[in-house]
């Protein structure tokens, strides 16, 4: 990797110290202002009481034990043994510090996540609005010269594709961490209720504090890194191919890019699912009747647009 460095386009170690500085300062800003007087901790000590108090009355002292389903266990078994074969790999190629890269660690965060059964629905989320990462390792295509055995993209691209697969199996088939899904697989919500997914707004708010920590964990880990060790992690050091049209300013594009793919990978596509399986506080209709509703309000819309129309034209 020293090689790569010595030749890749790249700005001085004193601009990039300014730069990752800055960048530290800003996303470490707007975190500081996301969690200060932060209404949903509020929210969430009221909910908290509100539990206590239930499960007080109800004499329940522990939440129900969860049990792994099957293919919980085969996606375990498949993430241990990709991320083992990478980290052989790269103790084997002279650079462990690859293991810093976002894709390993999130590796890591995705074990601990289904192999731990009292994981909640907070860490679930930080992997899984931080879903862009791996799509990035996916759509940037790896160079041949990573690869020292024929049988390595074929553990590339099962490590990356398994970790896009396996939170959308949370999202729509086992919802361990989504109490408040209307569904039988949704875990008691007097337990594993989370007011930070209740609303839209809420959960936003949630995803731009989990892209912020993954933008302060480039500057402060990968960045600073990089400069110490005279490594790229992550392209925080070189600019990666394709992004001569960037100047230098490629690591900015970067982090326009990973918030675009967030919203596209990650946020619209829980919003969907929020709206077809979320429980609703005023109703009580079926999911098959929630697909209706979509079809109603429409028809309703395009209704209201067609009159709208002959009403202007008269």
């Amino acid at each position: 990797m020293s090689n790569f460095v010595d030749t890749c386009f790249k700005l001085s170690e004193g601009h990039d110290f300014v730069v990752f500085t800055l960048h530290t300062i800003v996303w470490g800003t707007i975190l500081h202002l996301m969690n200060r007087n932060d209404p949903i901790k509020l929210q969430q000590k009221q909910q908290q009481q509100q539990q206590q108090q239930q499960q007080q009355n109800n004499k329940k002292t522990n939440p129900p034990p969860y049990k792994l389903k099957p293919f919980e266990i085969l996606f375990l078994g498949i993430m241990v043994t990709v991320t083992f074969i990478n980290i052989v790999l790269r103790f084997i190629k002279g650079v462990p510090i690859w293991l810093l890269q976002p894709c390993h660690v999130l590796s890591a965060l995705l074990i601990y996540i289904i192999s731990n059964k009292k994981s909640d629905s907070n860490i679930f989320y930080l992997y899984f609005y931080n879903l862009w990462m791996p799509l990035v390792g996916i759509l940037a295509v790896p160079d041949d010269s990573w690869f020292y055995y024929s049988w390595e993209p074929l553990v590339f691209y099962l490590h990356h594709y398994a970790m896009l697969i396996i939170p959308f199996y949370y999202m729509f088939f086992n919802h361990r961490f989504h109490a408040h899904f209307k569904s039988s697989t949704s875990l008691p919500i007097e337990y594993y209720g989370n007011i930070r997914l209740s609303t839209l707004k809420n959960r936003l708010r949630l995803f731009v504090q989990v892209f912020t920590i993954g933008m302060l964990y480039h500057s402060l880990v990968l960045g600073y890194g990089g400069i110490l060790l005279n490594e790229d992690l992550n392209s925080m050091k070189c600019r990666f191919t394709g992004g001569e049209m960037f100047g230098i300013y490629w690591r900015e594009f970067l982090t326009i890019g990973g918030w675009i793919l967030g919203w596209l990978v990650a946020v619209l596509p829980d919003t969907l699912i929020h709206y077809f399986f979320s429980i609703s506080k005023n109703n009580s209709t079926t999911k098959k009747n929630s697909i209706l509703s979509i079809l109603g309000d429409g028809f309703n819309f395009i209704q209201s647009r067609i009159n709208l129309e002959i009403k202007k034209n008269n």
